[in-house]
């Protein structure tokens, strides 16, 4: 890939260059598509848009499960040059009937559920049952549409398509090439138009940043439809003619520890909650055994014991990988601290669906603990702050990769981007001399203490899951008193020995507030018996709770 050119004749040299390499496989199914065959299938839907009077520039909706039909859908939307708009499937119905008006789609491409959410007769587009794309022959048609279709691309290629048939127009930079809506964690989605200029920002920072070579294999366990995911596990391994092995649903532990075995991935991106289950379920345990400890404080036995850990837990990821990088949301210090006392290869970026996303990145031998890296190539970042170096203000950034603004939402366009360019994100920070950012909470989340102080529940919540049992925490504030909402799950509880019933709620406060300020004291704790309300990031949807 050449950083320079367009993203469309990109992949136009992907699919002829590597016509022939393994592109694409649903873990768990031994069909392998080529990068020949997905631009075989590319080609085939193509004849679709054109049969079904689609024109580039109009939008198309995408809303599934990672599958390998998700990426062939994808990759045709965009070489069309028509308006991706990837839906997460986690929406209620009732959200992504909302959104699917309020995109405006000429065509959407979906699991075939996703016909119920209209009356019949009244669906306002075309639709496509993901499950049934690669229907290539016309014993199989079930309507006119799909023999005409077939019929197209006969006529087009009576020898069959070939990687001299790969041709593609070249995109206007300016144009839009994503409409992604915002996963929700502080309310309703809103639309983030992002142009093909924004994207190949974040391609270009990839190509200079992400070691990924022609070959290399790779497990998708992000969404693909969430920015994090479609960027730089899909888009960037494509980019690179990468060999993408993709989770079909959420796997459960196990799965993924035998994926990681035999794929052996040269690139891992996962939220921070992966991380956190492995160390606490894997690691922890070990680390608290009696006689661990007692050979902890023996000279050189430290060290052999961190090395011991930092092998086998590399080993249990492939053991092939350079980085494992984690965004979305914030890393536990505990867990932090524990993976740089054994030296794992980890760092943590920062991002927004609204920069497509990347805003701040480091490579993990130059990541400082707590922070998530320095501004991205093509990036400028801020903090809003008297003094940006001690006192949080609202980080702000600008740059190539900034969207151009909310679908059909001026107003809060506005507010998000200021007159100068600068768009706020929200998040409180602070900035170190080098220019490591270290994010401190959510401005909306921000409490204000009885005596004036700021208070950063985020904080508050670190310290409850690092010195207790619990996997997840919100405080919230109520008539002037902190109250740590909390959950454990059962299989924390089968490791620990615990009971949910017995654990002792006082004593585990007192113990948390030992570790926090005094104008951050909780006054109370409650046990959850359901874990919170997550967005498909797995960020928790803080709004619901009080």
């Amino acid at each position: 890939m050449e950083k320079d050119n367009s993203l469309i004749k990109s992949i136009e040299d992907v699919f002829r260059s590597g016509w022939d390499m393994p592109a694409l496989t649903d873990w768990g199914n031994d069909v392998t598509y080529s990068y020949g065959d997905v631009a075989t299938r590319v080609c085939y839907i193509h004849c679709m848009f054109e049969v079904l009077g689609i024109k580039p520039g109009d939008k198309i909706a995408i809303c599934d499960k990672n599958s390998t039909n998700w990426a062939i859908s994808m990759l045709a939307i965009i070489t069309y040059r028509s308006i991706a708009v990837p839906l997460l499937p986690d929406y209620s119905k009732q959200q992504l009937k909302m959104l699917c008006e309020h995109c405006d789609a000429k065509f959407m491409m979906g699991n075939r559920q996703l016909a119920t959410l209209w009356e019949e007769g009244e669906c306002p587009m075309y639709m496509l049952d993901t499950e049934d794309l690669l229907t290539m022959t016309p014993n199989t048609a079930t309507d006119k549409v799909e023999e005409d279709v077939f019929s197209k691309f006969k006529t087009k290629y009576p020898n069959g398509y070939s990687k001299e048939d790969v041709h593609y127009e070249a995109e206007n930079p300016d144009d839009l090439m994503l409409l992604s809506y915002t996963s929700g964690s502080t309310g309703n989605p809103k639309g983030v138009m992002l142009s093909w200029r924004a994207m190949a920002s974040n391609m270009e920072f990839a190509y200079n940043a992400l070691p990924v070579e022609p070959g290399y294999r790779e497990l998708l366990l992000l969404p693909m439809a969430h920015m994090f995911g479609f960027a730089f596990d899909f888009l960037y391994g494509i980019m690179r003619k990468a060999h993408l092995f993709i989770f079909t649903r959420i796997p459960a532990p196990k799965m993924i520890l035998e994926a990681f075995d035999k794929i052996k991935p040269a690139q891992f991106l996962c939220v921070p909650l992966v991380m956190e289950k492995i160390i606490n379920n894997k690691v922890l345990p070990v680390l608290n055994k009696p006689i661990i400890k007692l050979l902890f404080n023996v000279p050189g036995f430290h060290q052999l014991i961190c090395r011991k850990i930092c092998q086998q837990l590399t080993a249990a990821l492939g053991g092939n990988f350079y980085e494992v990088i984690m965004g979305g949301a914030a890393l536990s210090k505990e867990v932090e601290r524990i993976l740089r006392m054994v030296g794992f290869r980890y760092t943590i970026g920062y991002g927004m669906t609204e920069c497509g996303p990347i805003i701040t990145y480091s490579d993990w031998k130059e990541h400082r603990p707590g922070s998530c890296g320095k501004a991205a190539l093509n990036m400028e970042v801020k903090i809003l702050s008297e003094d940006p170096f001690n006192i949080p203000g609202e980080i702000v950034a600008k740059g190539k990769n900034l969207m151009n603004g909310y679908y059909k939402n001026p107003e809060a366009t506005a507010e998000t981007i200021d007159q100068d360019g600068w768009l706020h994100t929200g998040d409180l920070g602070v900035i170190d001399k080098d220019g490591f950012i270290y994010i401190r909470g959510r401005k909306k989340n921000m409490l204000l203490g009885a005596n004036g102080q700021n208070i950063y529940p985020e904080e508050a919540e670190d310290q409850v899951v690092t010195h207790s049992i619990f996997d997840e925490c919100v405080v919230v504030q109520r008539n002037d008193k902190l109250v740590a909402l909390v959950y454990v799950s059962d299989l924390t509880l089968k490791i620990h020995g615990k009971q949910r019933e017995q654990l002792d709620l006082e004593a585990i406060r007192k113990e948390v507030n030992e570790h926090l300020p005094r104008y951050c004291q909780l006054s109370a704790i409650e046990q959850r018996n359901e874990e919170f309300e997550k967005t498909p990031k797995k960020s928790i949807r803080r709004f619901l709770y009080k």
